[in-house]
């Protein structure tokens, strides 16, 4: 038992060595160069939000084109499925009343197309095409 006792006095512990490396490998630093260090970063963070709300805003612009030309594209298909139906009720319904209805309507979806003219001027007519394409149709 003499021989176990003396083996196990003799080897240093395990944690005691982890403790001493981990002091050891610690890093020390100096205080300016963290300030320094953070100052970079936060100006960094500033160039990097600033880069990010301009991508947003010209996301953002975008979605809302694309809404607008959505809107009037569903908007003509709309008066013009009105416009279609009510001619077919002239044989229901006195045919003046009717031609009336239908020019009514019929100016609506011009001023709709004027609309969408507007929103699909110049590189945006391919940008927005498939989307107002069913408003054409």
């Amino acid at each position: 038992m003499d021989v176990a006792s003396e083996n196990i006095q003799q080897q240093p512990s395990v944690s005691s060595l982890d403790l001493s490396d981990r002091q050891a490998k610690k890093p020390k630093f100096n205080n300016n160069l963290a300030e320094d260090t953070m100052e970079d970063i936060s100006a960094n963070k500033r160039e990097i939000l600033s880069l990010f709300t301009a991508y947003r805003d010209s996301l953002d612009s975008h979605h809302d084109q694309r809404e607008r030309v959505i809107k009037c594209s569903r908007d003509i298909t709309a008066l013009s499925k009105k416009i279609v139906f009510s001619l077919l009720r002239i044989t229901q319904v006195p045919a003046n009343s009717v031609f009336r209805d239908a020019e009514k309507l019929h100016k609506q979806v011009l001023d709709l197309f004027r609309k969408i003219s507007v929103e699909l001027q110049g590189s945006n007519s391919l940008k927005y095409n498939r989307q107002a394409t069913p408003g054409l149709q």
